[in-house]
């Protein structure tokens, strides 16, 4: 049975991909450019989140998402699961073919001279043409690339793969397949075909035997003059160093214990991090020495080499992960006290399989106190706050994100710090952000818990970015607060200066109100009649509503609308007002209402509340058949029949009157009293 539906699969195999030949052959020329494919009717693989980007020469990890849900894309299964699932990068047809048969003409120039060399001329030929009968999984592989696929073709591009032993409906999965880009693909959209083996229940048929669907993913590939190095994608670095940390002291000649931070700044993972402690100063630095040396001081790399490498390795590093390289390192006995500037390369690849690497040089400092090589006859002192020679370190510029800091949101500050010195550097800087309190309690609270910042350096005139993650507390009016600066810092002739920078930053609360009391009388109302309505709009926030109105408007009222004014926090706006009808109410007798204010800088926001108010046809009186009256009956009972009907008029519409004086004199009470309330918390 096995053997029969073996060579059952086999001919089919055969056929497909005598068809699928036929289908290269009779292919027009140049069919095969870089295009934007429409991925809406793709069934199983789609787009990952974010557009695929890639850079000419470089590595990339190229994501889709697979799967499917039955209602989306052409080719549909109908059942609730799919099992056997094999994805791989797929040598499609459009991509990978020879633009004409090779029988008739080759496509690409035969290195060997027909006359001279008549035997490896052929042999070269024949070769390309039995590439035309290389198959695998279904999909045929020429010898010849017609130049449009934008990666790098070798042994692993179409044999990685993705297995999944079952997909229920709606289960979508992340495939990841490590590339790299040719170096000469051009600025552009390219499709890139996947292909997605499968089998549907109750079929079982072997790996790459059951149904394939190759679909199309987009990629985007960028210019190669539009980056230099994968680094330059972020800030020019991928990794921060020391942030969040004190330079690292120690004494000679004891043994320094010390980490140095490094945080991935990419916006994807990094592979086969290695950061080398170089045994040289980094390069064009000098130690900043914080005492007259000895002649017999050394200022060159102040560790004994006691280790054959100062390697640390880390397989994988996430993006905005922090990794620590530890370092136990033997301080000389010889050198001289100051701030050394340790140079570090750090190398890594894009790829968990990537052939490149990339290096990139950091820098960081420490410091080495050692009494015993300092000239006394010249000690440096404590900075003097009267002597005016120091770096001076100003607040640059500040901006924050979101541009609008609302309470009880987090927002990023950003704040450029500036050595506005024409000659004087400065070193070991400390920035420590402090919040100003409002009751005792800080009105802004760092996500990471700290506000300090460590700057190895700032030359005469130069910059740099500090970003910190807050929240301003909900409860706070709206105004602006306070945030110190404390700067602690060493210039080369003083050590420990100190000062002081703050920084405003506006609070915006967010506008709050209700509506609340809704009285409609009467709830129905024949055409031409009118209803009053009476309700109270509550500033339940902390921040001043402006002109504050109420616009009812539907097809069976006459649009009216109510000014209300300015309503403070905590108190309540009162709308009263008469509606018309003018035509029969279509619905349930719903009536919309728009309630529309303005903040301090005069922006229209606006709620919407409804009501239901029956507006109906008019009733016609019924009309009086004189011919049946009794014209012997006296005149003078007409009157007094109609008498009593008269009253009850009177009086139902007196007593509606009474009924809405009352409830306004009560809202109005109401009113007072929350007013005198209000004067006596006062």
């Amino acid at each position: 049975m096995n053997l029969k539906l073996n060579a059952v699969f086999g001919r089919i195999l055969a056929v497909e991909l005598l068809l699928s030949l036929l289908f290269v052959l009779l292919l027009p020329p140049h069919a095969a450019y870089a295009s934007y494919v429409n991925t809406n009717l793709n069934t199983y693989v789609h787009d990952a989140t974010e557009l695929q980007v890639g850079y000419p020469g470089q590595d990339m990890s190229f994501k889709v998402r697979v799967g499917y849900n039955n209602v989306n894309g052409l080719n549909n299964p109908q059942t609730d699961h799919i099992t056997n699932v094999i994805v791989r990068l797929s040598n499609d047809q459009n991509y990978l073919r020879q633009e004409e048969d090779p029988e008739q003409k080759t496509s690409g120039k035969n290195p060997y001279n027909k006359e001279d060399e008549p035997d490896l001329y052929e042999a070269w030929k024949e070769g390309q043409k039995k590439g035309i009968d290389r198959a695998y999984g279904g999909n045929l592989t020429y010898p010849i690339d017609s130049g449009r696929y934008p990666f790098e073709v070798n042994a692993s591009t179409f044999t990685q793969e993705a297995r999944f032993e079952r997909l229920q409906v709606g289960e979508y999965q992340e495939v990841v397949f490590n590339i790299k880009v040719r170096a000469d693909t051009k600025e552009d959209y390219y499709g890139i075909p996947v292909s997605f083996y499968y089998n549907v229940p109750p079929n079982s048929y072997p790996d790459y035997r059951g149904p394939m669907k190759i679909e199309y993913i987009n990629v985007y590939i960028k210019g190669s003059k539009e980056v230099a190095n994968p680094a330059s994608l972020t800030n020019d670095k991928a990794f921060a160093i020391g942030e969040g940390q004190q330079t690292p002291a120690g004494n000679a000649p004891a043994v320094m214990e010390y980490g140095v931070n490094f945080r991935n700044l990419m916006s994807v993972p990094l592979y086969q991090v290695r950061i080398h402690l170089n045994t040289a100063l980094a390069e064009g630095t000098a130690v900043q020495q914080t005492a007259r040396a000895k002649s017999s001081a050394a200022t060159g790399f102040p560790f004994d080499i006691n280790e054959s490498n100062y390697d640390r390795s880390f397989d994988a590093v996430q993006p905005d992960e922090t990794i620590s390289a530890a370092y136990s390192m033997g301080i000389m006995q010889n050198a001289a006290s100051g701030f050394y500037p340790l140079s570090y390369t750090v190398s890594y690849k894009l790829t968990p399989d990537a052939a490149a690497s990339y290096e990139e040089k950091y820098t960081s400092y420490v410091r080495i106190s050692n009494p015993s090589m300092n000239d006394d006859s010249d000690k440096l002192g404590e900075f003097n706050a009267n002597d005016r020679k120091k770096a001076r370190l100003i607040l640059d510029s500040f901006r924050t994100e979101p541009e609008q800091v609302f309470a009880g949101q987090p927002f990023t500050l950003y704040l450029t710090m500036k050595n506005a010195s024409t000659d004087i550097g400065a070193s070991n800087i400390l920035f420590s952000l402090e919040s100003e309190k409002v009751d005792n309690s800080s009105v802004f609270s760092m996500e990471s818990g700290s506000g300090s910042f460590v700057v190895n350096s700032l030359k005469a005139n130069e910059s740099t970015e500090l970003s910190l993650t807050m929240e301003a507390a909900p409860g706070v009016n709206p105004r602006s607060y306070v945030i110190t600066i404390n700067e602690k810092y060493d210039s080369p002739d003083f050590k420990n200066a100190e000062e002081k920078l703050t920084v405003d930053i506006p609070v915006n609360q967010h506008s709050r109100l209700s509506v609340s009391n809704f009285e409609l009388t009467p709830e129905s109302i024949e055409v031409g009649r009118e209803s009053n309505i009476m309700f109270g709009i509550n500033n339940t926030g902390k921040v001043l509503l402006y002109n504050v109105q109420a616009i009812f408007e539907d097809p069976s009222i006459k649009k009216t609308s109510a000014y209300v004014g300015n309503i403070k926090p905590g108190e309540t706006g009162n709308v009263d007002v008469m509606l018309t009808g003018v035509a029969p109410s279509t619905g349930d007798g719903t009536i919309p209402i728009v309630i529309q204010y303005e903040d301090v800088n005069g922006n229209i926001s606006s709620m919407e509340q409804s009501c239901t108010l029956t507006v109906t046809e008019p009733v016609p009186e019924e009309p009086v058949d004189m011919d049946g009256m009794d014209m012997n009956v006296p005149s003078s009972s007409g009157p007094k029949k109609l008498l009593p009907l008269a009253l009850a008029v009177i009086a139902a519409a007196a007593g509606a009157v009474f009924a809405i004086r009352r409830r306004r004199k009560k809202k109005d009470e109401e009113n007072n009293t929350d007013e005198d309330a209000d004067e006596g918390n006062d």
